[in-house]
């Protein structure tokens, strides 16, 4: 289906767009869930689903996930520019490995709050994507 594929993907996108390094540090703290201990801010992909289109593996699923920003900063404004520039790299699209097409990838929503320590802040996008096969 490509749901491995585009994930490879995105990650490997994340880690190539320079702009989020002095939000992130290098290398880039970018999880594949929510770590322990990690240093703040940091980006999440959180929860990711795939749905069949035809119930047939071969002919492709919606996928829709969401990555999460985490952030100690005095206010909201570093994590709505963190959010800025991964809203950049999703309009631009993320490109799957061979024999898989990613495409109508749209974002259904953006939000940031504070979280119910009072320090934390937590922006999230969420986003769905088609996913083929093209071989």
């Amino acid at each position: 289906m490509g749901e491995l594929e585009f994930r490879k993907a995105l990650f490997q996108a994340i880690h190539a767009k320079a702009s989020l390094t002095p939000y992130l540090g290098d290398p880039k703290r970018v999880f594949d869930g929510v770590p322990r201990g990690a240093a703040l801010p940091y980006a999440t992909l959180e929860a990711v689903t795939t749905q069949l289109l035809t119930g047939h593996l071969d002919d492709g699923g919606r996928l829709t996930g969401s990555i999460g920003i985490y952030s100690r900063h005095a206010d909201r404004a570093q994590t709505q520019e963190i959010l800025q520039i991964f809203n950049e790299l999703l309009e631009a699209g993320v490109t799957s490995s061979a024999g898989t097409e990613a495409a109508g990838l749209t974002m259904t929503e953006t939000s940031c709050r504070r979280l119910s320590d009072g320090r934390t802040w937590y922006g999230r996008i969420k986003f769905s994507v088609l996913l083929q096969q093209t071989a």
